[in-house]
């Protein structure tokens, strides 16, 4: 009987021991997982942190720059209003060519930029990225007549293809302009899947000088320029281009 006893003994001590021991696991895992969780929200919430104040620094100090360019001062030349890389430079008696998908597809947003334009007018399209210097400059010495803001889409502007329905179907702003010499171009801001604001430092009637700060989209987008036909041409697709610095054209001599 004691025997027995002893071995009853045994046996509750041992369950004891095993029970106790396997809480003090379990409690030792509880607070080890949640230390690790707290440890992992904290981590997180620092590289979001840390993530959010550099975007924001690239924001206010790389992507807002304005940086000081070498204007050539010269009102016989017409200087890139944007920075970035042309993607298309197109006769007006190609773009309206009813014949083709670009003007199909586009006929509207065509007529309404050309309107005014002869046939041998130009567009030149600049699609700028976010690494590029977004504020806009005056390509030279000119008076602003008239602008338009036109609501549309906001496809992708840093993609293009064959119908450019980025340039002509996403949401725009149209300025007009003419030199002293009564010679006509047209500036439009083009909105894209990203920057979606468009800030305009001019009103109608106002003069401009070459090189002189006139708008400011935010994000990835393009700028498409129509020239009429005193303009020739000088720049190429794929070229990159400065605002304010790039000569994308040259007055023609009049007679």
């Amino acid at each position: 009987k004691k025997l027995l006893d002893f071995y009853i003994y045994i046996y509750i001590r041992e369950r004891q021991v095993f029970f106790k021991f396997l809480n003090k696991f379990s409690e030792d895992k509880a607070f080890s997982f949640k230390f690790y969780l707290m440890k992992w929200l904290k981590m997180s919430l620092a590289i979001s942190f840390s993530l959010l104040l550099g975007i924001r620094a690239f924001y206010r100090f790389y992507f807002l720059r304005d940086p000081i360019r070498e204007v050539p001062n010269n009102n016989q030349v017409f200087v890139s209003p944007a920075n970035g890389k042309i993607i298309a430079i197109i006769k007006q008696d190609d773009l309206k060519d009813h014949k083709t998908e670009l003007y199909k597809k586009n006929k509207k947003v065509i007529n309404d930029w050309t309107k005014g334009f002869s046939s041998w007018a130009t567009l030149i399209s600049i699609m700028m990225t976010p690494l590029d210097a977004h504020y806009q400059k005056a390509p030279m010495q000119a008076t602003m007549l008239s602008e338009e803001y036109v609501e549309g889409r906001f496809w992708n502007a840093m993609k293009s293809n064959e119908t450019m329905k980025s340039t002509f179907q996403n949401e725009y702003h149209s300025m007009l302009f003419e030199t002293p010499e009564k010679f006509q171009f047209r500036v439009i801001q083009i909105a894209g899947f990203v920057a979606r604001r468009i800030v305009d430092f001019l009103d109608p009637g106002q003069e401009v000088t070459q090189g002189e700060k006139i708008w400011l989209i935010k994000l990835g987008s393009q700028v498409s320029v129509i020239l009429d036909k005193n303009f020739e041409i000088t720049a190429e697709v794929w070229e990159t281009v400065i605002d304010g610095e790039s000569i994308l054209a040259k007055k023609k001599e009049t007679r």
